[in-house]
């Protein structure tokens, strides 16, 4: 599905040429569960960016199932994006003055349906995060556990081709992250591709591959053991 081949990543600040990402050749099938775990400024953010389609100014080769994504003009890379990528951030980035539903709506309304025609799917996906009936709340009014889920909701709503959850336990409590990690792995066991960016090892261990970069290499990619 993905796959990444040389890819390199500079940028210029103050007259100065920093080249962030060496060389990244990375390929991530449907249906895995993976980790890119690193410290901060080990260039893991950039490398998402790429994947997510967030940044396509880069060197070497990015194909994404049958298209290669430097060949995108920027007006098409957008609606690829909303249709192809689902994000899960660790600060939730809910709007607190629309309820649960009309948040987890937004990436159907922004890729033309009308609101009246996805209540359906909505409420499916509530029910598939563990907050069935939670619709007509708003997000102040749930704990941070809760309104994770909602975002996990808003990632799914549009079924799309993977998520990238960017340290989504950042923000949570020791029990509360333990119980988001059990919700990504049962959607990793119903088929969902997840990307799932931290720099806990602890949080890493609990998917199926860890890819670790450091200084903009990769220098591990493994199986972890169960």
């Amino acid at each position: 599905m993905i796959n990444l081949k040389n890819i390199n990543k500079s940028y210029s600040q103050g007259g100065n040429q920093f080249h962030v990402l060496h060389d990244i050749n990375l390929a991530i099938d449907a249906g895995e569960y993976v980790s890119i775990i690193g410290q901060s400024g080990s260039g893991k953010s950039t490398l998402i960016n790429i994947i997510g389609f967030l940044d396509d100014q880069f060197e070497g080769e990015y194909q994404f199932n049958d298209t290669q994504i430097q060949t995108l003009k920027r007006a098409e890379l957008t609606p690829f994006r909303n249709a192809s990528v689902g994000f899960i951030f660790q600060n939730f980035k809910l709007i607190r003055t629309m309820s649960v539903s009309d948040n987890i709506a937004l990436p159907l309304l922004y890729a033309g349906e009308k609101r009246r025609q996805v209540q359906a799917r909505i409420d499916e996906q509530l029910t598939r995060v563990g907050l069935p009936g939670a619709g007509d709340k708003l997000p102040t009014a749930l704990s941070g556990g809760q309104q994770q889920r909602v975002s996990i909701a808003r990632a799914l709503v549009a079924n799309p081709s993977f998520l990238i959850a960017d340290e989504p336990t950042g923000a949570l409590d020791s029990r509360t992250s333990a119980e988001i990690m059990q919700l990504f792995k049962e959607l990793n066991d119903q088929g969902t591709t997840i990307i799932l960016v931290t720099h806990d090892p602890n949080v890493a261990a609990a998917t199926k591959r860890t890819v670790e970069i450091l200084d903009g290499r990769i220098i591990a990619d493994s199986e972890v053991s169960s």
